[in-house]
């Protein structure tokens, strides 16, 4: 087996659903570029997930059973640092188990972008969604009619949905996930800046022809994290289209891709 050149780190917590489907999708649309998948379980309570994660032969995994936040997003950040640490990639890229690709050459297309320099140290998309996107940019317009600036904390940034780093930065720059005060990506981002490198955003439109983010998937099926009736009501609507998709229960019914 050839070196991995990208280490994909997924943070999980009781969604064996969708873990099964971006597992088996990774599997499925990644032949062009040597990768290794490290699966790290934030202490998981329900059966089910757990026994398939140690059926998958081809994924590292971790199983977290102490010392776990129990705030979900300091959580998923500790688990992010977990897999880094255990990783071997020269590039890490930060996967959710609701971000699942749907083509081929998906990775290798990740890869060429942030490979195009070597001052990039990260790559990626602040929202998979072009109606949240533009909501954004809506208000970003208001607030420099307003103040004729936008304080930096409120600009774009990559997020941890589907975001690709350099490893030799993070290094130099001691990164870590768990350091942040923000939302997940968010002080990375600015922090490779400060440090003299460039995170490049990524055309949301181009992404979404390589993955589909099923936003809060996470959230949306484990109600007691904290979402709320309208999140859940919509995100089960959103999970169960997707799900229904003929490519998708081809994926699905592959045992094979767990092999």
């Amino acid at each position: 087996m050839p070196e991995p050149v990208v280490s994909i780190i997924i943070p999980h917590y009781q969604t064996e659903s969708l873990a099964r489907l971006c597992l088996r999708s990774i599997r499925r649309y990644t032949t062009q570029t040597p990768y290794e998948v490290i699966v790290v379980d934030n202490g998981s309570a329900d059966k089910k997930s757990l026994e398939y994660l140690r059926s998958v032969k081809w994924i590292k995994l971790i199983e977290r059973t102490e010392g776990i936040s129990d705030r979900p997003g300091e959580a998923h950040k500790e688990a992010l640092d977990v897999g880094i640490d255990a990783s071997t990639g020269e590039f890490l890229l930060s996967f959710h188990t609701d971000t699942i690709p749907i083509a081929e050459g998906w990775l290798a297309w990740l890869v060429g972008k942030i490979d195009a320099d070597h001052r990039i140290g990260a790559a990626g998309t602040y929202k998979l969604e072009h109606k949240k996107l533009l909501k954004r940019l809506e208000h970003w317009f208001k607030a420099m009619l307003h103040r004729g600036d936008i304080p930096r904390e409120d600009k774009p940034c990559i997020r941890s949905h589907c975001a690709l780093y350099r490893r030799s930065i993070m290094d130099e720059l001691g990164l870590k996930f768990i350091n942040e005060t923000t939302v997940t990506g968010q002080g990375v981002h600015w922090a490779i800046e400060d440090g003299g490198y460039q995170s490049l955003l990524l055309s949301v439109g181009e992404m979404l022809r390589y993955v589909v983010h099923l936003n809060h998937g996470t959230m949306v099926l484990l109600p007691e994290l904290g979402a709320r009736k309208r999140t859940i009501r919509k995100g089960h609507g959103r999970i169960g289209r997707f799900m229904g998709r003929p490519e998708v229960h081809e994926i699905l019914r592959d045992d094979s891709l767990d092999l």
